[in-house]
């Protein structure tokens, strides 16, 4: 190294974090109750938190607004709401949120019957409880099956139940129109552009806790205050975007910013999500990774889900307190720029005046492109033509997220796609790296999938605590 080079260097610590979303702030947390003292946390943006942002309408913080995630996905046994019971967080209305439906109609304002679209729902539910169990059955009995789609397993299998029912053609085709619904609502799940995408015999690696969702109280964002009291203040250092991680050094690990400012450790804990690393991976890390885990990287994916707020004066223009819409499509692929509107599965209301509505994968990128003024002209003809009422009035406000253009997400969530095994390649993106240097066995640790549990992600905290 040269004299030049040694000058550039900030301070040695001994474990470096890069990212401070949840990821890196809860291994922050386990490293400083440890007893730890050598620990710096490099975000990149200007902010803590990653993808969980929470915006308030009020100046108690009493009526959050979601821009990123806002579930906490089952109760019982969930160490996430143990925790915001057990440090008496902020309680507000504590809603259990489901995507149950109030009205829906198709977009030329015919009504369908509540007892219609459940049936599909049940279905559909169904069906997704068969992945559950079949993925159980595969890791009992050590069997694989060959990859295909839920799109491609879960439509034939709707199209045998539709012949064994029984249907007019008319119902038989509003019945697929409700499934396309459910898909694309499972799209918001997944964080996936099309179920065709997602692995039908690995769908059911994701085990939830059991119970209902519910809003967090007061606010995700709680969550990330919380965290970030539980660490010293001078392990955090912002708009340190890592350029280079070079691990290959004789002595210890060179991180390298884009302000060049240059950093050396021992031990990484990387939270970069797996969108970001599928962008830059190649770039980030000297020598490249091993195969084992740019194959990973590579064959794991995430998605886009973003949010539209729509404020308004007040929501009197449909009963109950969510619209779903079913739309006619002349081909299985959207005209995103002229049908982007038609991949939003249910407009919600979150508050007396505010609507919440999702959109996914390429439609929501495209989302993110357009201004507010085409999003709010677009969804009132909307409102008009399937609610059959010309004086619906336009939104006073449209506010919407934009993960895919945040540089520090590049996406929202992730999910197994066909071809991805998660036995292998999520555990091989936890895996760490083994850096063998001539003084010392350094280690990079990996923690950048979404469902991941909290349980899981405090095993890799206790791993490396006995690794120090």
């Amino acid at each position: 190294m040269s004299t030049a080079d040694q000058n550039l260097i900030s301070q040695y610590h001994q474990v470096i974090i890069i990212g401070a979303g949840t990821a890196g702030l809860s291994a922050a947390h386990q490293l400083n109750q440890s007893g730890l003292k050598s620990v710096l946390i490099l975000e990149g943006s200007k902010r803590i938190g990653g993808r969980i942002l929470t915006e308030y309408l009020d100046k108690d913080s009493s009526k959050p607004l979601e821009m990123g995630a806002c579930w906490m996905h089952g109760l019982q046994g969930n160490p996430v709401y143990e925790l915001a019971k057990n440090e008496n967080f902020p309680a507000h209305t504590g809603t259990i949120l489901n995507f149950d439906i109030g009205t829906c109609v198709d977009e030329n304002g015919t009504e369908i019957s509540c007892e219609l679209h459940h049936e599909v729902d049940q279905f559909f539910e169904s069906l997704l409880q068969d992945t559950r169990d079949l993925f159980e059955y595969q890791q009992t009995n050590h069997q694989q099956l060959s990859s295909t789609s839920i799109q491609k397993v879960f439509l034939e299998k709707f199209e045998n139940f539709l012949n064994d029912n029984g249907s007019d053609p008319a119902t038989r085709q509003l019945k697929l129109k409700l499934l396309q619904r459910r898909f694309d609502q499972e799209t918001g799940e997944c964080g996936c552009q099309s179920m065709e995408q997602v692995s039908y015999a690995e769908f059911g690696s994701y085990q939830r806790p059991q119970g209902p969702d519910m809003e967090f109280p007061s606010g995700y964002s709680t969550l990330i205050r919380y965290l970030h009291s539980q660490i010293p203040e001078d392990w955090l250092r912002f708009e340190q975007q890592v350029e280079n991680i070079c691990w290959n050094n004789e002595n210890r690990i060179r991180i390298t910013c884009g302000n060049q400012q240059i950093y050396e450790c021992d031990y990484i804990i990387c939270t970069i999500p797996l969108a970001v690393m599928k962008w830059s991976h190649k770039s980030l890390f000297t020598p490249a990774l091993p195969s084992w885990k740019s194959e990973a990287i590579e064959k794991m994916d995430m998605g886009t889900v973003d949010k539209i707020y729509l404020f308004y004066d007040k929501i009197d223009f449909f009963h109950g307190d969510s619209l779903a819409i079913v739309y006619d499509r002349e081909h299985e692929t959207l005209d995103i720029k002229k049908e982007w509107y038609k991949k939003i599965f249910l407009f919600q209301k979150v508050y007396d005046n505010i609507l919440l509505c999702w959109i996914t994968g390429d439609e929501a990128i495209f989302c993110e492109q357009i201004d507010e003024n085409q999003i709010s002209d677009a969804l009132t003809n909307l409102f008009r033509r399937s609610l059959k009422n010309p004086d619906i009035p336009a939104p006073t406000k449209v506010v919407r997220t934009q993960w895919f253009q945040n540089e520090f997400a590049k996406g929202s969530y992730s999910y197994v796609p066909v071809g991805a095994s998660s036995c292998q390649h999520i555990c091989d993106l936890a895996k760490p790296l083994l850096v063998k240097n001539t003084v010392r066995i350094s280690l990079i640790f990996f923690v950048m999938i979404f469902f991941s549990t909290w349980k899981e992600r405090k095993k890799t905290y206790v791993l490396c605590l006995k690794s120090f």
